[in-house]
């Protein structure tokens, strides 16, 4: 117990007087950096985070192999890019003093770390809020240790918003526009990005994927794409995996998502995406022509049938006293391929009828090819 008291106390001093003798003794040319900020002990426990403003400097002091030390950093509204950097403290007595770090989101779920005498975390998109960096001792040995640490932060609208990968569906996918390019990065082997494409109406979209210039050597992803409303799958990877910059053709109607997975040692390389649309016009589909199949006469009234037609949603009949000309349309028919026309006809006169297949399309209606004519004479008054 006294020994614990005594390395707490030793570290909180370090900072001080103590500094100045190990810069002397071990590299009198290090001083310590203009404006760098000093780790604010205890900070052992998430609770008593050392506060750390992005894009600054702090010097912490770990006091044995298993000291540890918490800190916290706010990321701003709006998109951005964040990155963890720790480089060995110039003072310390032994080149080989290591550390893990860990970030976490505020959650404590870990999002990215990385260990030895120096190192960074993937480049990630964070969302606005708290996170915390957590930086332990792995040396193994007691003198103490000093440490620079800093989180790298750049605005950007184009990067995703990370999250810890149990939160991520495609429920609350980062929004995305069409014609803008945006950046991410799988920051583990089973993480998974998705991506909304606002759109409306019906679309073809082309999607574009591309690895960023700073990757040496691609690793395998996975992209496929799904209905945002249904989140029916509409199209996957051909072969399921991707190495190398690729484009794909995708039809929907309302929002798109998009989900980019690992297949293979992507984690932490840095791709691309970019989306365009074109309004889809379906092709125009002209109704087939029908033929009258027969035309049955009674008493002032006739009944004519003909054949369903391809295409069509709807008939047109048409009626004339002369095969040749004079037809009027007297009837708009649709859910069956037949008319009884009770229009006043002549006992023992003879009429004419021909039917026109219809379609409509939104506000047009497309017609085809009349049939040929068919006549009937109208039945007697009298008879039976």
């Amino acid at each position: 117990m006294l020994r614990e008291k005594v390395a707490k106390l030793t570290k909180l001093l370090f900072a001080g007087a103590t500094m100045a003798l190990c810069v002397a003794t071990v590299n009198p040319a290090v001083q310590v950096q203009a404006g760098m900020l000093e780790e604010s002990e205890p900070n052992e426990v998430p609770a008593n985070a050392t506060s750390l403003p992005l894009n600054t400097w702090m010097r912490g002091i770990t006091v044995k192999g298993s000291d540890t030390d918490y800190y916290s950093f706010i990321i701003p509204e709006g998109n951005g890019c964040a990155q963890v950097e720790l480089r060995s403290g110039d003072d310390n007595p032994k080149d080989s003093a290591k550390w893990r770090v860990d970030l976490y989101d505020v959650d404590r779920n870990p999002l990215n770390n990385f260990a030895g005498n120096s190192g960074k975390s993937y480049v990630l998109g964070l969302a606005p809020g708290k996170y915390l960096v957590k930086v332990k001792s792995t040396t193994g040995y007691g003198p103490q240790c000093s440490y620079n640490l800093r989180v790298n932060y750049t605005a950007s609208s184009q990067w995703e918003k990370e999250q810890y990968y149990k939160n991520k569906t495609m429920g609350n996918a980062n929004s995305v526009v069409v014609n803008k390019l945006y950046t991410g990065n799988l920051y583990r082997n089973f993480d998974k990005d998705y991506y909304r494409i606002k759109l409306n109406g019906t679309n073809n979209v082309t999607f574009k994927f591309m690895i960023d210039d700073s990757v040496d050597v691609p690793g395998r992803w996975r992209v496929d794409f799904y209905d945002a409303k249904t989140f029916k799958l509409l199209k996957a990877n051909k072969n399921n995996s991707i190495s190398a910059n690729e484009t794909w053709t995708v039809r929907c109607t309302g929002d798109l998502i998009v989900k980019i997975g690992n297949s293979s040692n992507a984690e932490g390389k840095i791709y691309h995406i970019q989306a365009s649309a074109k309004t889809y016009k379906a092709p125009v589909v002209k109704p087939i022509a029908t033929t009258i199949s027969s035309i049955k006469a009674g008493k002032r009234q006739a009944t004519v049938y003909w054949r369903k037609a391809n295409n069509a949603t709807g008939y047109y009949v048409y009626r004339s006293t002369n095969s040749k000309s004079g037809y009027k349309k007297i009837a708009t028919v649709t859910g069956k391929t037949y008319y009884t026309d009770k229009k006043s006809l002549t006992s023992k006169k003879t009429y004419y009828y021909k039917v026109v297949s219809i379609r409509k399309s939104g506000s047009k209606v497309l017609t085809a090819k009349s049939s040929a004519c068919k006549s009937v004479k109208i039945k007697s008054d009298s008879a039976v």
